[in-house]
């Protein structure tokens, strides 16, 4: 039989047991809540920088900025990095946006690579790129919330379509192929005499990349851009829309 005194102690470390209990709860739950907040900062960083809130001038502005490309800077995506962040979106220098309407995916394109880029959209890979040249190469996060940044690319097929857009003109590229790579393949974002498209993200697993190619198939003027271009990038049809 047990003493009064070993009940005691008994009592004590269930107190114990009991408060961790609690506070191991708490911290779960807010983790839980900082997720849909995470997607909801995103989401609306992400439609502030995109190119239907922008002018063609403001984005030939951001292509004058200067960036770095230096991919040390990235950090895993995580709820408390994304909203301490606190970003400026006028500080985000949107260059454009990338669109695969059968993956519902619409991001804005930053130009550089900066942690923020990649939080809220895609960031180019390399100095120099042009839309609609050579192998125009991005990255951005796979984020966790189902449909958030370059999470979609994990459905990719070959055959689906890919756009971009600089407000000038809209670039159409049917994808080609869709691997899962080591990260060590930087030949895949190297430039090419053939003008492609390439967009790169982690898998699943964090451990692996997927990296998505198209070939381009056509350029067409934004002015002469059909509903489904438009509609893809959450642009109104207007009359002159590279006068914006």
């Amino acid at each position: 039989m047990l003493s009064k005194k070993n009940k005691v102690k008994l009592s004590k470390k269930q107190l114990i047991f009991r408060v961790l209990g609690i506070l191991l709860l708490t911290l779960s739950l807010g983790v839980l809540l900082l997720e849909p907040i995470k997607g909801w900062y995103i989401k609306r960083i992400s439609n502030e920088t995109g190119v239907a809130n922008l002018t063609r001038e403001q984005i030939e502005e951001n292509q004058k900025r200067q960036v770095t490309y230096n991919f040390e800077d990235i950090k895993p995506l995580n709820a408390y990095e994304v909203l301490k962040q606190g970003t400026n979106p006028d500080d985000l220098p949107t260059i454009g946006s990338v669109a695969m309407p059968e993956l519902d995916m619409n991001l804005p394109i930053y130009k550089g690579v900066s942690n923020e880029g990649m939080f809220f959209g895609a960031g180019t890979l390399r100095e120099g790129q042009v839309m609609g040249e050579s192998n125009y190469a991005i990255a951005s996060h796979h984020s966790i919330t189902k449909g958030a940044l370059f999470e979609p690319l994990l459905r990719a097929k070959v055959g689906m379509k890919a756009y971009l857009t600089d407000l000038n003109k809209v670039y159409e590229y049917e994808i080609t192929q869709v691997l899962d790579v080591d990260p060590s393949r930087v030949d895949l974002i190297a430039p090419t005499d053939n003008s492609i498209l390439t967009m790169v993200t982690c898998d699943a697993s964090l451990v692996n990349r997927i990296v998505v190619q198209g070939r381009l198939s056509r350029v067409v003027p934004i002015d002469n851009a059909d509903s489904n271009m438009l509609k893809a990038f959450a642009l109104q049809q207007t009359k002159h829309l590279s006068d914006r």
